[in-house]
């Protein structure tokens, strides 16, 4: 393992998982990395002020894990904590209810590696489940469609900007590009991933691999996710904040991605415009609201339907090797 000159090893991997009150399955998540067939990582384990014993559970990891406690300030700056203390030239999240398949970190660095350092980042697919046992992939759900299972993606702000992306549990980042992109914005308790990887996005293309090597978890009323289904207004809300500081900041130069951008801006204020009427105690002005509703996701569907929905644009890469059979 090489060290550069700014501290970092190459070849390592630095894996950071946040936790706040996740005792009952932060266990799950370490022991899915400390499966992995590459060896070459750390684990940093940010507790966040937890109050349920998270801390206490890890105590029989203590050898083989870097334990750091703070004040609980939100899922962001326990990640630029843990950050702040890598010492990989790649990072990958993976937060503290889900878990890594055996092969993830080494495929993705396998892929960052015959990518070259002009790729910021690699993805991999993920299965998703929910408390009634319904699944999907996060592929799916982005609908990043093809036959290609490995290579290059070249568009993913285009793509990122009009639908949801599974992002922390299944990205490996070069550190360089994480610090270039300025980490997790704090200010943020919601969407702060989606707004890290529109950032990433603007550095190059991404490397993906179409095969799920992420289960994502989501069995707790009291998620963000459980939270963002119950109160709609509040992910909108922060889905404009992020899409105002990306379009305010002038680091789009692609007048094609900024009228891309701009759209999806303009259709997250409506929503909002939308569900505040709706919330109205006039049953007559929220009746105009529900309906307003009703015809932006018309529009969405339409959107969707159109030559200028963005398609994910992906070449192959070949990792020898696997593909050999070697």
């Amino acid at each position: 393992m090489n060290r550069s000159a700014a501290g970092v090893c190459d070849n390592f991997v630095s894996v950071i998982i946040p936790t706040y009150n996740r005792a009952n399955s932060i266990l799950r998540a370490v022991q899915s990395v400390l499966q992995q067939t590459y060896r070459s990582f750390e684990i940093i384990v940010v507790d966040d002020g937890s109050t349920d014993g998270t801390s206490e559970v890890l105590r029989p990891f203590a050898d083989r894990i870097r334990l750091v406690c703070q004040a609980n300030r939100g899922p962001s700056a326990a990640r630029n904590a843990g950050i702040s203390l890598a010492r990989g030239s790649i990072v990958s999240f993976l937060d503290s209810d889900d878990v890594w398949l055996a092969e993830k970190l080494e495929r993705q660095v396998q892929l960052l590696a015959l990518a070259g350092h002009g790729v910021p980042c690699c993805i991999c697919n993920s299965i998703m489940t929910d408390a009634a046992c319904h699944s999907s992939t996060s592929f799916d759900v982005a609908t990043i469609k093809g036959t290609i299972d490995l290579g290059l993606w070249h568009n993913p702000a285009y793509v990122i900007a009009t639908r949801f992306l599974l992002f922390n549990q299944v990205v490996a980042v070069r550190r360089e590009a994480l610090d270039t992109a300025g980490g997790f914005r704090e200010d943020l308790r919601l969407l702060e991933d989606y707004d890290l990887s529109l950032r990433l996005a603007l550095l190059g293309p991404w490397g993906f691999i179409r095969e799920p090597l992420v289960v994502k978890h989501d069995d707790r009323a009291d998620s963000l996710s459980g939270q963002a289904e119950k109160d709609p207004l509040t992910v909108l809300y922060a889905k404009e904040k992020v899409l105002d500081g990306l379009l305010s900041g002038n680091l789009i130069v692609d007048r094609k991605l900024k009228n891309t951008l701009e759209r999806a801006l303009r259709v997250v204020r409506s929503a909002i415009l939308g569900y505040r009427i709706a919330a109205r105690p006039s049953m007559v002005i929220s009746s105009f609201g529900r309906l307003w509703l009703l015809a932006l996701r018309l529009r969405i569907v339409a959107w969707r339907k159109s030559p200028w929905w963005p398609q994910a644009e992906l070449s192959s890469l070949r990792i020898r090797g696997r593909e050999d059979g070697i």
